[in-house]
C-alpha cells in the first residue's frame, strides 16, 4: 500500500470522524449531562454572576466543561493538534466562542484571537496541560491571557461518580456516566501580574497559585460528589 494512499485513508477518516463528532457529539453530550445530578460551589465565581474572568480547566476536563457551561458567552482556546477540530466543532454547537491556538504551536495567534474576543466574552477559559500534556501540568505561557486583560484568574474543579475514562489518550479524558451525581467547585479567582512572563519569580508565584487552585477545586467537587452518594 502506498503512502499516499494510506495518507488519503487517514485523511478521509479524520473528515468522517469530525462530521459524526460535530452532528452526534452535541446530540449526545446534552443527553448525557440531562442525567446527571449536578452540584456546585463557588457559584459566585462561576459563570452566572458575568464577570469578566478566565477560568482554567484541565484537559481531561472538557466533556464535562462543555457540557454544562453552554451559551454563557465564553472564549476557549483550543489547540491546533488534530483532535482540537473536532473538540471546536462540538464547543461552537454549545455557543461556545473559540480561539485555535496553544503554547506549543500557533500560540500567539490563538492568543490574539482570544484577546480580540474578550469584549464579546464574559469569561476566557483556557486548559493550561494542553494540548498534548503531560496532563495535570501548568504551561506559563496561558498566563498572558490573564495578565494582558487584567482578568482574575479561577480554576474550576470536576467530580463524578461514576465516568468512563479514555484511556489511550494523554489526558484520560473523563465523560460522566448517565445518571452520574457531577460536582463542579469554582475556585477563588487571583490576579496575575502583567510582568509574569518576564520575572521568573513573579511567574513561579503564579503557577503555584493556579496549581493550588486545582487542588482546592477538585477536592471541593469530589466532597461534593461523596456528600451526595454517601
Amino acid at each position: 500500500m502506498s503512502r499516499n494512499f494510506k495518507n488519503y485513508r487517514l485523511h478521509v477518516r479524520r473528515k468522517a470522524q469530525i462530521f459524526l463528532v460535530r452532528f452526534f457529539g452535541p446530540i449526545t453530550f446534552r443527553v448525557l449531562s440531562s442525567s446527571w445530578k449536578v452540584k456546585r460551589t463557588g457559584l459566585e465565581n462561576g459563570p452566572e454572576n458575568k464577570e469578566e474572568v478566565v477560568y482554567a480547566l484541565w484537559h481531561e476536563s472538557i466533556p464535562a466543561g462543555v457540557s454544562l457551561h453552554r451559551n454563557k458567552k465564553l472564549c476557549v482556546m483550543i489547540s491546533h493538534h488534530p483532535d482540537g477540530e473536532m473538540i471546536e466543532k462540538v464547543a461552537k454547537r454549545f455557543g461556545f466562542l473559540t480561539a485555535r491556538g496553544s503554547t506549543t504551536r500557533g500560540g500567539a495567534g490563538g492568543i490574539r484571537k482570544m484577546l480580540q474576543d474578550a469584549s464579546k466574552s464574559r469569561g476566557l477559559v483556557i486548559t493550561p496541560d494542553g494540548p498534548q500534556g503531560p496532563s495535570h501540568t501548568i504551561a506559563p505561557g496561558l498566563l498572558f491571557v490573564a495578565a494582558v486583560t487584567g482578568r482574575p484568574m479561577l480554576a474550576v474543579g470536576f467530580a463524578a461518580s461514576k465516568a468512563w475514562r479514555a484511556r489511550r489518550s494523554w489526558d484520560k479524558m473523563i465523560f460522566p456516566k448517565p445518571g452520574a451525581v457531577v460536582g463542579v467547585a469554582y475556585s477563588k479567582p487571583f490576579q496575575v501580574p502583567r510582568n509574569v512572563l518576564e520575572d521568573e519569580e513573579q511567574k513561579n508565584k503564579a503557577v503555584a497559585k493556579l496549581a493550588n487552585a486545582f487542588e482546592d477545586a477538585h477536592a471541593q467537587a469530589q466532597a461534593l460528589v461523596q456528600n451526595e452518594i454517601s
